[in-house]
């Protein structure tokens, strides 16, 4: 009958050694046979051990390489965006600026309209606005203070005195 292997000696081996289960040394291998395979088998296993722990290593090496790359790779993307959201965000506040005048400007013309619409309202309620004795004429279609850049009554003289007026209300 053939001997049966046992698997805790011969791990990972092409050659499978014989081995008695019983204790006896008679037809099978004496003690010093069995503590010398003992060994070479032990330091077979530790060598398997070793290489497997380097083989680790080796790929703990290039993930820490590979990652470290990867790292500084996102380290520029990140300063490239911050860099673009910086840009925008002056333009933004330079936008949010102009804006802000503008709206302010929008106010203020508002206001000017708001008054154009009562001092017509009050001209035309004050009666007939032609006047024959060569006073101002104020007509509704040309309200000075849509234009504000032209002269009301432009035949009329500018005097210096302040008792002069050219508008009648």
């Amino acid at each position: 009958m053939q001997p049966l292997m046992n698997t805790n000696e011969v791990k990972n081996t092409s050659v499978a050694l014989p081995t008695r289960s019983s204790g006896s040394s008679e037809g099978g291998f004496s003690s010093d046979e069995k503590k010398r395979r003992r060994m070479e088998s032990n330091r077979e296993s530790a060598r398997r051990s070793r290489q497997k722990k380097q083989q680790h290593l080796d790929d703990l090496i290039r993930e820490v390489s590979n990652l470290t790359r990867e790292n500084e790779e996102i380290g520029k993307k990140i300063g490239e965006v911050s860099g673009i959201f910086d840009t925008i965000d002056a333009q933004n506040k330079v936008l949010v600026n102009h804006k802000d005048k503008l709206s302010a400007r929008l106010e203020s013309l508002e206001s000017i309209i708001e008054i154009a619409k009562v001092v017509r309202s009050s001209s035309s309620s004050s009666g007939n606005n032609n006047n024959n004795n060569g006073e101002c004429l104020y007509e509704l279609n040309s309200d000075p203070m849509m234009k504000p850049w032209q002269l009301p009554c432009p035949s009329m003289p500018i005097f210096a005195s302040s008792g002069v007026n050219c508008f009648k209300f």
